[in-house]
């Protein structure tokens, strides 16, 4: 599904346009240059990747309430448990960036809200390939368990620290911790991810993926 608007926006065009090559345009100011005269004489042409590109513009620009309202009814139909109306907003409020369609939004969010969330076999072998990566998913929990202040500032200065103590890449650390929350190896910004999830839920999550891989 897309947002009403930018379908209602985009049929606009079909036949008409605004004459100054603007793309995205509201339905008050359509009302208000709109002219029987102007309309094109050729067949319109529907270009559905134009649909979608328009759409991705009105859910970029759009309000984080105006997202939500119209994310609920796929993450409702999809069964996730979003009854913490705390927590639904800032899942969503740093996923909102991502989407595209409505129809994806429960495919970026669904580890959020339960632990039975499934691991992306390749990402794990990837990330999980190097030796040293268990032993840099260790060392960061017992980071991370330290921190008293949890919000992405603070474990995004902790984690590059350890990253400087251990002598790797910052992404050295990213990658597993990602993998190890979610399950896969994209998502929205890690910090903000980690600070949203709440340091007892990335910590356990941390632990299973330890679990996961035989590490004691």
């Amino acid at each position: 599904m897309q947002a009403p608007e930018a379908v209602r926006n985009y049929l606009c065009l079909l036949g008409w346009s605004p004459k100054d090559n603007r793309e995205k345009i509201d339905i008050d100011e359509v009302v208000k240059l709109f002219e029987l005269e102007k309309i094109n004489r050729r067949n319109a042409a529907f270009d559905l990747d134009k649909c979608f590109w328009l759409n991705g513009q009105y859910v970029a620009q759009m309000s984080l309430d105006r997202f939500i309202e119209l994310a609920r009814p796929f993450l409702e139909r999809a069964k996730i448990d979003i009854s913490n109306n705390k927590y639904l907003p800032e899942v969503l409020a740093i996923v909102k960036e991502k989407i595209k369609l409505f129809k994806d939004v429960p495919e970026w969010t669904s580890y959020f809200f339960t632990e039975n969330y499934e691991f992306d076999s390749e990402a794990v072998q990837k990330v999980f390939d190097k030796s040293e990566a268990v032993s840099r998913l260790k060392a960061l929990h017992e980071e991370f368990a330290k921190v008293d202040k949890w919000d992405f500032q603070t474990l995004e200065s902790a984690l590059k620290s350890l990253a400087q103590k251990l002598g790797c890449k910052t992404g050295d650390l990213v990658h597993p911790a990602r993998v190890a929350v979610s399950g896969r190896s994209v998502g929205p910004s890690l910090y903000h991810m980690l600070e949203v999830m709440g340091k007892e839920r990335v910590l356990k999550r941390f632990d299973r993926m330890m679990a996961q891989l035989g590490a004691k």
